[in-house]
């Protein structure tokens, strides 16, 4: 009976969630919209209604963090119910406002996106510092954030047991009883878990009266072990390595690796992240080491943040911004704000740190100075100048090139045409178009706007310059200009292959037809392409076709793009059918002098004899 007794009644458990929701009203409301929408989209089957199930998707999100804020305001200020009310009323009005902020279809530019992400990081930090801010709070602070960190990790590993054990039960009952249990009702569960369940719990356990924890004292022992005996080695490793090779740089004379950046932000934030979760013993008497590694630490960062700063203007200075690059260097310039604070600085004061955060994520999603708008006009900038290199504006508009453009010219508008359309739209090209070049753009989808532009400035829209490698192991894309349009006019039968990661094996595609079956295959090892008809469980060969003579021949006369239709058609003969095979794209990867066919683009034609 002593054991059971400790177990929390059905009628403790019902009246704790009860207070929950009557604290986070909207929080869990939110939560629920949310695991609503997320079910409705996986039954959903149309666009227009799947977009606006996205958007409604995108505002409880925002919503979790938003109220839950709030929430903690009015809780540090004592606020009564109708002053509480009127805080939450107003983020509804917030949120509505975002709500038809956002764009009325999905082909509309997807900066959205990225904005949305700029403020579910925004207000997450919000909830992180709103209670505490002015005052002499920083212990409070940390009990406080202390308290929010320690019931996540419990409430995602109540939900992950929770999960795990009711997905062993659907899948015995769908083993044992036949019941029919889909993919669906996995995932269906997982979001009613990880949004409904996993908010309540964690919300139930935060401390109701945050005005008590300025005078706390409590320290985890786990939280101790975390910081001192993983994370902070991880800091040392990673300065070491950075150190190491920030020497190495100067030794030879090179500019930082694009990649070493995101190196430089990571040591940063597990560096930061541990002094947080050591703050409180910074001034104990076993602990002073602590106080001594926060003064070096920050100051250790000052030649990677040099190193960090030359690594992202190389970047900017050869491809313009856009938004990524803009994130890195906003996230640069925080953290160089952060350690010049805690370099010069004598208060110290940790609550710094979200609050440059939240603000850099904020003015970051809107205004001129903004993310989109500044990468924008940079990229507008850069296409500008490419334009006006290559004698391609006359009066101020696009016209083709008088001469074939080289092809990393090509690349370069390939790629601000993808950007520009693809993340602002085709109005970011209304200064360089007339008017009725704009009204026809209207009529196409996103992808067709990137074809037509590139085709206005004398050349094919090809994804397919954009691959991995260099030098004389730089993949070849062979390929006809232009659309796929082939007459059909006497064949019986039609197979569409376009198939990737082709390379290493043999990669068989089935079709199916009223009397017969048809099996295509492709030995990478072979480089030939084999076209069966199945009969009573037996292949019968209908016709075969080696690319490696071909390809190879085509490759000495094409770098990328440009085969003509009759170099890529191929004609054979079987006893019961005639068949044509018309290739679109080959990818070709190079190793020194040998290659290999990696995806396939093609049309089979079939007629009975």
């Amino acid at each position: 009976m002593g054991l059971l007794n400790k177990f929390p009644s059905f009628n403790f458990i019902y009246k704790n969630a009860a207070a929950t929701f009557v604290r986070f009203p909207f929080t869990i409301l939110s939560a629920v919209l949310a695991a609503v929408v997320g079910i409705m989209l996986i039954e959903s089957e149309k666009q227009l209604q799947e977009y606006v199930l996205q958007k409604l998707g995108m505002v409880a999100s925002l919503g979790l963090p938003l109220f839950t804020a709030l929430v903690f305001y009015a809780d540090k200020n004592l606020w009564d119910k109708s002053k509480r009310y009127g805080l939450q009323t107003a983020g509804i009005a917030l949120l509505a406002i975002y709500y038809f902020s956002l764009p009325e279809n999905a082909e509309s530019p997807n900066y959205h996106l990225q904005r949305f992400m700029l403020l579910n990081i925004s207000f997450h930090f919000l909830v992180a510092f709103i209670p505490f801010l002015g005052g002499n709070q920083i212990q409070g602070f940390w009990q406080y954030n202390k308290s929010l960190f320690l019931r996540f990790l419990t409430a995602a590993m109540y939900s992950f047991v929770l999960f795990l054990g009711l997905t062993i039960a659907l899948a015995s009952m769908d083993y044992l009883f036949g019941v029919d249990i889909t993919w669906k009702s996995y995932i269906k569960l997982w979001i009613v878990i990880s949004s409904v369940f996993q908010t309540w719990v964690f919300l139930a356990g935060v401390p109701a009266n945050l005005n008590t924890l300025n005078d706390s004292q409590e320290y985890p022992k786990g939280l101790k072990v975390l910081a001192q005996y993983i994370l902070l080695p991880l800091v040392a490793l990673y300065f070491v390595i950075l150190i190491t090779y920030e020497f190495k740089i100067i030794f030879e004379w090179n500019l930082p690796k694009g990649w070493v950046s995101q190196l430089v932000l990571w040591f940063s934030v597990v560096g930061i992240l541990s002094l947080l979760l050591l703050h409180p013993l910074r001034e104990r008497t076993e602990s002073k080491w602590i106080k001594v590694f926060s003064k070096w630490f920050f100051r250790m960062l000052l030649p990677l943040l040099g190193m960090l700063f030359v690594a992202i203007w190389v970047r900017i200075a050869d491809y313009g911004i856009t938004e990524l690059r803009y994130y890195v260097m906003a996230m640069a310039s925080g953290l160089a704000l952060v350690v010049f604070y805690f370099i010069f600085s004598k208060a110290k004061d940790i609550r710094i740190i979200p609050i440059v955060v939240f603000s850099i994520a904020i003015l970051s999603a809107f205004g001129p100075w903004g993310a989109f708008a500044v990468s924008k006009a940079s990229q507008q900038n850069r296409m500008e100048a490419i334009l006006i290199e290559n004698g391609m504006l006359l009066d101020g508009k696009i016209v083709p090139s008088e001469t074939e453009l080289k092809l990393d010219v090509k690349k370069d508008l390939n790629s601000i045409t993808s950007y520009l359309i693809g993340t602002h739209g085709k109005e970011t090209f209304d200064r360089w178009l007339d008017d009725s070049t704009m009204k026809s753009l209207d009529t196409l989808s996103r992808a067709s706007q990137e074809k037509e532009l590139t085709k206005l400035m004398g050349f094919n829209f090809y994804k397919d310059l954009y691959n991995f490698g260099s030098g004389k192991n730089k993949p070849v894309v062979l390929r006809t200009e232009g659309e796929i349009a082939t007459k059909i006019t006497g064949y019986d039968y039609f197979l569409d292959l376009d198939a990737d990661y082709l390379e290493n094996r043999v990669n068989t595609f089935t079709y199916n037809f009223e009397d017969d079956t048809i099996l295509l295959t492709f030995s990478s090892e072979e480089s030939s392409l084999r076209l069966f008809s199945l009969v009573e469980h037996e292949r019968i060969l209908l016709a075969e076709i080696e690319l490696k003579t071909p390809i190879a021949a085509l490759m000495k006369k094409y770098t990328s793009g440009g085969v003509t239709d009759a170099e890529f058609t191929f004609e054979r003969e079987s006893k019961d059918f005639d068949i044509k095979f018309y290739f679109h794209r080959v990818f070709v990867k190079k190793s020194d002098d040998e290659f290999t066919i990696s995806s396939i683009q093609c049309q089979v034609f079939l007629r009975k004899r």
